[in-house]
Parts: structure tokens; C-alpha cells; sequence
């Protein structure tokens, strides 16, 4: 019991300092958490965005439209032979490429045959004027005969005893003739095969010695492509079609063209030609609409020319066609524009305002509109927002550094 007594009384001096410790130290929590220090309230400013702004001024514009087109020919031939013979010559240029001129002679079949037949035509027409003049001749005996018999003849006995029947069956003789003749002489020159107007040689099929024949018709001598022009088979949007000016469409010009065959001629280097009709139907699959441009000259062979690049059947081009002139309109980059037809400005107030427009034409990244969808004066943003809400305060470029330099100013 003692002993209990003894470490009570050590035990006791340790718990006075843990309870004074514990003491003091609610003490300090409670001071500071009721002495926490605090900023000082005072009113939020808003916040102002700052935006680059632009102020376009009005403009006239002349779009372009680009699209691309394979070379056609605008007028092409197939020679095909009218009578049969062996190939007796062909000439210098009948050969692919070769250019030929306007009666130039490509192919000559042998003509031995067909002289003969003119020959014979000319001896039989020779023969059939002879029978004429001697039933001429006859005539002269048949009116004396008429004259010995009397007028007791009935119309057939009459006819008869004139020799009338005879007489028309010498003409009929004649005419024959003579057409048999016409029609040796034309099978002769057809032995001369020509080209029919200035072209280009782009197929042949008849070599020296080789029989034609008539049959043989699917198969042309020859395939001839004008030279004088070529067309440019270009697909483009309907839409598009408002802008330009097309001949028996809506205007009696066709709109200006600028041709580029960049891999043959160069990126600079450029062909000009004009709109020449819109065709009637639009591509099946597509839907776009089909326009034909023509180019004059397009091998160069005038001696004007002779500078300019010159055009290949069947090549892709790229084509830039000149549209309808476009006046007061203002031209922004296509990022300002917003869902496609929203601006944001910033009005004479500092706010932002979202105006919609409706956009005319949009090229190389560039977009046009009328001048009057804009208020006067505006300022359009350019660069994004976050949170973009009408009547929220804003600050441009041009404000700010005015801001900034104004204090320097001043002293």
C-alpha cells in the first residue's frame, strides 16, 4: 500500500504539465482561429476582353472561278472510203500528228479500174448521141409518112407514125449516158482521197499496197481533228452558273477563260479562251453542270502566235473563269466568319454585337460581302472568343496602345 502510494505521488507532477500543456495549446487555437487574418473587400472589376479588330473598306471585286476540263476536239472527221482499190500512194503527212492542209491529198487508190470505167461511160454516151441525131433524122420521114396517111388516125396510130416513142427513148438514152459518165468521172476523183479542211492526223489506217474496200467502212482510212479550235469539256457547280456569262443562257458574250497546263507549260505560262455554251444536261453521277470553252488556234500555226504553248487532245487543264464583277462589297478572312454567316463586331460602345450576314462569294480563303450588312463604322473581330455573348465589354489593339503610350505622352 505504501509502495501505491509512493507512485502516486511520482505520477502526479507529470499530469499537472500534460493538462497545463493541453491548456495552453486550446488556448492558441482558439486565438487564431478567431484571429485569422483577412483581405479587404471591394468591388469586382469586370473584365475586358482584348480583340484584334479590323475595319475593311469597300471594294469592287472580280471573282474567279476555278474548275478543271480534258481538250476535246471541237470538230473531228473519219474518213471513210466511197470506192474500192489498192492503195497506190499515201501522203507526206498521213502519218499520226502529221498536220495537213485544207485538199491536201492522204491517200491515192489505184485508178485503173475507174478509167476504164470512164472510158467505156464516155463511148456509150458518144453512142447515145448518135441514136439521137438519127432518130432526129427519122423524124423528118415519119412527118412526110403523117402527111400520106391523113388525119384518119386515131392519138396512138398518131404517135406511133411520128415516131414519138422512139424519140424519148433516144433522150432517155442520152440522159443515161451522160449520168453513167458523171458518175465515172466522180468515182475516178474518189480515188483521191483528201483531207476536207485544215486538220490534224490523230489515226490511220491504210498502208501502200493494203485493198479498201467499201465494206470496211467502221474501220476509217483516217481520224482528222480540226486545227482552227478546240474545245475544254469543264464540269462546275450549278450554283456557280449566275456568275458568269454564257452565250444563249444568259448572255450573247461568253466570260473570258484563262487555260494552265502546269506540267507541260509551266506554272506561269497560260492559254486564253471564252465561254462557248452551256450544255443541256448536268453529269448523272455528279450533278454538275457541263460548260464548253473554246480556244482559237490552239497549236499556235499563226505566225502571231507562234509564242503561245500549245494544246494536246485529251490533257487535263486547269481553268480560271473571269465571273461578274462584284461592287461595294468588303472582303474578310473566312475565320472571322462564324457558323457561316455570323460576324462579331465591336460597336462604337465597346460591346461586342453578332450580326448575320449573308455571304457573297468566298475565294482563296477570302470572303465577300455587301458593304451594307455592315453598320458604319464597325469593327469587325478578328481573333476568337470564348465565350462570345452580345453587350460583353471589349477592348482593340488600337485602344490598348493608345492606353499605353498615353502616360510617356503626357510627361
Amino acid at each position: 500500500m505504501v509502495e501505491q502510494t509512493r507512485k502516486a505521488k511520482k505520477l502526479w507532477p507529470s499530469l499537472v504539465w500534460f493538462a497545463l500543456i493541453l491548456l495552453l495549446s486550446t488556448a492558441l487555437s482558439v486565438y487564431w482561429l478567431n484571429h485569422q487574418p483577412r483581405a479587404a473587400r471591394g468591388p469586382v472589376e469586370p473584365k475586358i476582353a482584348l480583340v484584334t479588330t479590323l475595319m475593311p473598306e469597300p471594294m469592287a471585286f472580280v471573282p474567279h472561278i476555278q474548275s478543271f476540263g480534258p481538250v476535246i476536239p471541237a470538230h473531228s472527221v473519219e474518213l471513210n472510203a466511197r470506192v474500192e482499190g489498192i492503195v497506190l500512194a499515201t501522203g507526206a503527212n498521213y502519218i499520226e500528228g502529221g498536220r495537213v492542209k485544207r485538199g491536201e491529198e492522204l491517200i491515192r487508190l489505184d485508178p485503173t479500174d475507174y478509167q476504164l470505167r470512164l472510158q467505156q461511160a464516155e463511148n456509150d454516151r458518144v453512142k447515145a448521141q448518135f441514136n439521137l441525131k438519127l432518130e432526129l433524122g427519122q423524124q423528118a420521114v415519119a412527118k412526110l409518112d403523117y402527111k400520106m396517111l391523113g388525119d384518119n388516125l386515131d392519138e396512138l396510130g398518131t404517135q406511133l407514125v411520128l415516131r414519138k416513142p422512139h424519140l424519148e427513148a433516144s433522150k432517155s438514152a442520152l440522159s443515161a449516158a451522160e449520168a453513167l459518165l458523171s458518175q465515172a468521172r466522180i468515182n475516178l476523183q474518189r480515188t483521191r482521197i483528201s483531207a476536207p479542211f485544215d486538220a490534224v492526223v490523230t489515226e490511220r489506217n491504210a498502208q501502200v499496197g493494203s485493198r479498201v474496200t467499201t465494206a470496211s467502212a467502221g474501220t476509217p482510212l483516217a481520224r482528222l481533228v480540226a486545227t482552227d479550235r478546240f474545245w475544254i469539256d469543264v464540269s462546275l457547280p450549278v450554283d456557280k452558273l449566275r456568275w458568269l456569262d454564257i452565250p444563249d443562257f444568259n448572255s450573247a458574250k461568253g466570260s473570258s477563260v484563262k487555260i494552265y497546263f502546269d506540267n507541260g507549260w509551266g506554272k506561269d505560262r497560260y492559254r486564253e479562251g471564252v465561254i462557248k455554251r452551256l450544255k443541256a444536261a448536268v453529269e448523272p453521277e455528279s450533278r454538275m453542270a457541263k460548260l464548253i470553252v473554246e480556244v482559237e488556234d490552239p497549236l499556235a500555226l499563226q505566225p502571231e502566235n507562234r509564242d503561245w504553248p500549245k494544246m494536246m487532245l485529251n490533257t487535263l487543264v486547269r481553268v480560271e473563269i473571269q465571273g461578274k464583277p462584284l461592287t461595294n462589297v468588303v472582303k474578310l478572312p473566312e475565320n472571322v466568319v462564324h457558323e457561316g454567316d455570323k460576324l462579331w463586331l465591336m460597336n462604337h460602345q465597346g460591346t461586342l454585337d453578332i450580326a448575320a450576314i449573308a455571304p457573297l462569294w468566298h475565294e482563296r480563303g477570302q470572303v465577300f460581302i455587301d458593304a451594307e450588312q455592315l453598320p458604319a463604322g464597325a469593327q469587325v473581330v478578328a481573333n476568337n472568343l470564348p465565350a462570345p455573348v452580345p453587350g460583353m465589354r471589349l477592348r482593340s489593339d488600337a485602344q490598348t496602345l493608345a492606353l499605353e503610350v498615353e502616360p510617356a505622352h503626357v510627361n
